[in-house]
């Protein structure tokens, strides 16, 4: 038996949607504020607590996410529903944040669990964020206390775009 051509479409349609979401993963933790904006439309409308630009959230995120040592998000369970050349969206998100310890304290985790609620467009064969919508479900704070004495014979992660991913 085999696909039909819709099952193809919504299937590749999925994947594109997917990789959307990972690379906004990257731009964030690379502090790629360019890949971060390729991910939208440029008259997307982020509400992220407000409501924002693409342009004006990047702008935002170079300020606040480069206070920290480094962030990591996780990008999982998403629920995507393809409606022709519009797709909804649901994805659950883990972001861990560095935050550097203040008058010789210890660093502290900041772990932030939500959910991205999505409206994606394809334009010109091209799947990109129309209109998002953060969802926090939960906080926690944690003092960092030992870390992993292996840790430096590992090529370490670059909270900047010196990092190895773009060497190739």
């Amino acid at each position: 038996m085999s696909a039909s051509p819709t099952t193809i479409d919504t299937l590749m349609a999925e994947r594109e949607i997917a990789r959307v979401l990972l690379l906004y993963a990257r731009g964030i933790d690379r502090l790629d504020l360019a890949l971060v904006e390729r991910c939208f439309h440029p008259d997307a409308v982020l509400r992220y607590g407000d409501d924002t630009t693409p342009a004006a959230f990047a702008a935002n995120a170079a300020r606040g996410l480069g206070a920290y040592r480094f962030t990591q998000h996780r990008v999982g369970n998403a629920v995507i529903d393809v409606e022709g050349e519009f797709a909804w969206c649901e994805s659950y998100c883990l972001a861990l944040h560095r935050v550097p310890g203040e008058d010789g304290g210890p660093d502290r985790d900041f772990l932030w669990g939500g959910r991205y609620v999505d409206r994606f467009e394809r334009r010109d064969g091209e799947w990109r964020i129309l209109r998002r919508t953060v969802v926090h479900d939960y906080t926690r704070i944690d003092a960092v206390g030992e870390t992993w004495a292996g840790a430096p014979a590992f090529t370490q992660g670059l909270h900047s775009t010196d990092d190895i991913v773009y060497q190739r």
